[in-house]
C-alpha cells in the first residue's frame, strides 16, 4: 500500500542512497520511485526536494534525477575534517566514559561479523566517543560525515579494504581500552592513526578501481 508520509519517503530514499542501493550516478524518476519504494507522488516529490538541498541527488532537465556522484575530493574533505575533530574527541572521552559502555563498545567492535556490521559497529562506535567528549553539536557534524562517506566505504570494503573491516577490530579495540585507562594523548594518537589508515586505505582501493572519477 502507498504511503504518503513525505518523511517516511526522505527517510527510506536517504538510506537507499547511502547504503547504495541506489549507486551513484544512478538516473531516477519520480515515477520508477514510487513503483519501487510504495510512496504517493507527493510524497516522493517531497522527500526528492529534500535531498536535493543535501546535494545526494540532482535534477536533471527533462530527464528526472540522478543519485549524485561521489568525488575523490569529497572523500578526502571528509576525512579532513574527521581528523579535525575526533582526536581531540577522544582525548576528552578519556577517563569520561563509564567502564559499562567502554565495555559494550568493545564487545560491539569484536562481535561484527560481515561489512553491514562493520559499518553499524563504526558508526556507533565514534559516535559514542563523540558523544562522551561532551560536545554535541560535534557529534551532529560526525554523523552527517559518517552518512556522507558511507558510500564511499561501502564500495571500498567490498573491493577489500581494512580485509573487509577486520583491522579495525584491533584498532577499535586498542582506542577504547585507551580511553577506558584515561590515556588521552594515547588515545588522540590512536584515533588520528585509525582514521589516516583507513582514508588512505580507502583512496588506494578507489583509485586502483578507478573509482576517482565520479562515481
Amino acid at each position: 500500500m502507498s504511503t504518503g508520509s513525505g518523511a517516511a519517503a526522505y527517510d527510506r530514499l536517504r538510506e537507499a542512497i547511502v547504503r547504495v542501493e541506489l549507486a551513484p550516478g544512478t538516473p531516477m524518476s519520480e515515477a520508477q520511485l514510487v513503483e519501487r519504494f510504495g510512496f504517493t507522488k507527493a510524497a516522493v516529490r517531497s522527500a526528492l526536494a529534500r535531498l536535493r538541498a543535501e546535494g545526494l541527488v540532482l535534477a536533471e532537465p527533462r530527464r528526472g534525477h540522478i543519485v549524485a556522484p561521489l568525488t575523490m575530493r569529497d572523500v578526502l574533505d571528509i576525512y579532513d575534517v574527521r581528523l579535525a575533530l575526533e582526536p581531540a574527541a577522544a582525548q576528552a572521552a578519556a577517563g569520561a566514559m563509564g567502564a559499562d559502555e567502554v565495555a559494550r563498545l568493545t564487545k560491539l567492535a569484536r562481535d561484527r561479523v560481515d561489512v553491514a556490521d562493520f559499518l553499524a559497529a563504526n558508526r556507533e562506535i565514534h559516535l559514542a566517543i563523540m558523544n562522551a567528549a561532551g560536545n554535541q553539536r560535534a557529534t551532529a557534524i560526525l554523523e552527517r560525515l559518517l552518512d556522507d562517506s558511507e558510500r564511499a566505504r561501502i564500495l571500498a570494503l567490498r573491493a577489500g579494504a581494512a580485509g573487509g573491516g577486520e583491522r579495525a577490530r584491533t584498532e577499535h579495540a586498542e582506542l577504547l581500552a585507551a580511553i577506558g585507562d584515561g590515556d588521552g594523548p594515547r588515545a588522540r594518537e590512536l584515533m588520528a592513526d585509525t582514521i589516516r589508515g583507513f582514508r588512505d586505505e580507502l583512496v588506494d582501493h578507489l583509485q586502483r578501481a578507478s573509482l576517482d572519477r565520479p562515481l
